[in-house]
C-alpha cells in the first residue's frame, strides 16, 4: 500500500516538474513571441541586409587590397620597416601603461563604490531598521548607482575629449577617461559579486557584536575575492583595447598612428599596427587566462 501511494506521490510530482519547467507555457511563449518581434523589427529599422553584405564583398575586397598606383595602399603585405616597428611598439608600450595606470585608478574608485550599489552591504553596514538610517542607505545606493551609470554610459571617447580640455592633449587624458569609465563598469560588475555572498559567516559575526571592518574583512572580501580579481582582470583586457583607439582624438597611444596611417591611406601601416593590438591583446588575454586558472 505504501509502495504504491510512494509511487503515486512519485508521478504527481514529476508531473508538476514537468509542468514547471516545460518550454510551452503560455508565459515562456508570449515572451518569446515579444522578444522575436523586437529582433525583426531592429532587423528592419536598422535596414540590415544580408544580401548589401554579398554585394559589397568585392568592394571591401579591393579596399584591402588597395590602389596599385598608390604606394603602400594595401593591407598587404603589412609595412616590415624597422623604424616605424619600433616607433609603434614604443606607442603600444605607452598604451599598455595607460591601461595599467587607468586600471589602478579605477579599482581604487569601484570598489568601494560596489559595496554603497550593494543593498545587503549596506544593510551591513547600517544594521538599524529606523527612518534615518533606512533614508540614508537609500540616499547613498540612489547617488552611488547613479554616479557609476553615468560614468560607465558615457563612452571613453568621449570621457576623452573632455579631460583633453582640462588637460591637454596626450596620454593622461586617456588615462583618466578610461579610468573614470572603468570604475562605472566594474562598480556595477563588483556590486553584482557582492549582493551573491553568503550570508553566514556574516551574522556569525554580527552575533558577536563584530563591527563593519572585521566584517567586510574576514567575511566579505574572502567570498568576493575571486569575482573581484576575474572582473578586473576582463576590465584590462578590455582597457587595453580602448586604449588603443582613445588616440583618435589625441588622447595617446598607439591610436595616434593608427589614426594618422588611415587618413593618409598608408594601409600597409595600418596593418601593421592592426596586427601589433591583436598580438599584445593576444598575450594579455592568455596571461589574464593563466592568473584566473592559477589563483581563482
Amino acid at each position: 500500500m505504501n509502495l504504491i501511494s510512494d509511487n503515486k506521490y512519485s508521478k504527481m510530482n514529476i508531473n508538476e516538474l514537468k509542468k514547471d519547467v516545460s518550454p510551452f507555457k503560455a508565459q515562456n511563449i508570449l515572451i518569446t513571441i515579444v522578444v522575436l518581434y523586437i529582433i525583426a523589427q531592429s532587423w528592419v529599422d536598422t535596414q540590415m541586409s544580408i544580401s548589401a553584405i554579398f554585394n559589397g564583398w568585392g568592394n571591401m575586397v579591393d579596399y584591402l587590397s588597395g590602389n596599385p598606383d598608390i604606394k603602400n595602399s594595401s593591407y598587404f603585405p603589412p609595412n616590415y620597416q624597422y623604424d616605424e616597428i619600433k616607433t609603434y611598439l614604443i606607442a603600444m608600450l605607452e598604451t599598455l601603461q595607460m591601461a595599467v595606470i587607468a586600471l589602478f585608478i579605477s579599482v581604487i574608485i569601484a570598489i568601494p563604490l560596489s559595496w554603497f550599489c550593494s543593498r545587503n552591504i549596506l544593510d551591513i553596514m547600517f544594521p538599524q531598521q529606523g527612518i534615518i538610517s533606512t533614508s540614508i542607505k537609500k540616499t547613498l545606493y540612489l547617488v552611488a548607482t547613479l554616479f557609476a551609470n553615468i560614468c560607465r554610459s558615457i563612452n571613453e571617447v568621449i570621457w576623452a575629449l573632455i579631460f583633453i580640455s582640462a588637460v591637454g592633449l596626450g596620454p593622461m587624458a586617456g588615462i583618466l577617461a578610461l579610468g573614470i569609465h572603468t570604475a562605472g563598469t566594474l562598480a556595477k560588475l563588483l556590486s553584482e559579486g557582492n549582493e551573491n555572498i553568503d550570508n553566514g559567516p556574516i551574522m556569525a559575526l554580527e552575533s558577536m557584536g563584530i563591527g563593519f571592518i572585521k566584517i567586510l574583512i574576514y567575511a566579505i572580501l574572502p567570498q568576493v575575492m575571486p569575482h573581484y580579481i576575474s572582473m578586473i582582470l576582463y576590465r584590462f583586457e578590455s582597457d587595453v583595447r580602448s586604449a588603443s583607439i582613445l588616440g583618435f582624438v589625441g588622447a595617446g597611444g598607439i591610436g595616434f598612428y593608427l589614426f594618422d596611417k588611415i587618413k593618409s591611406f598608408e594601409n600597409g601601416s595600418v596593418c601593421t599596427i592592426l596586427i601589433i593590438i591583436i598580438s599584445v591583446v593576444f598575450i594579455v588575454d592568455k596571461i589574464s587566462a593563466f592568473i584566473r586558472k592559477k589563483y581563482i
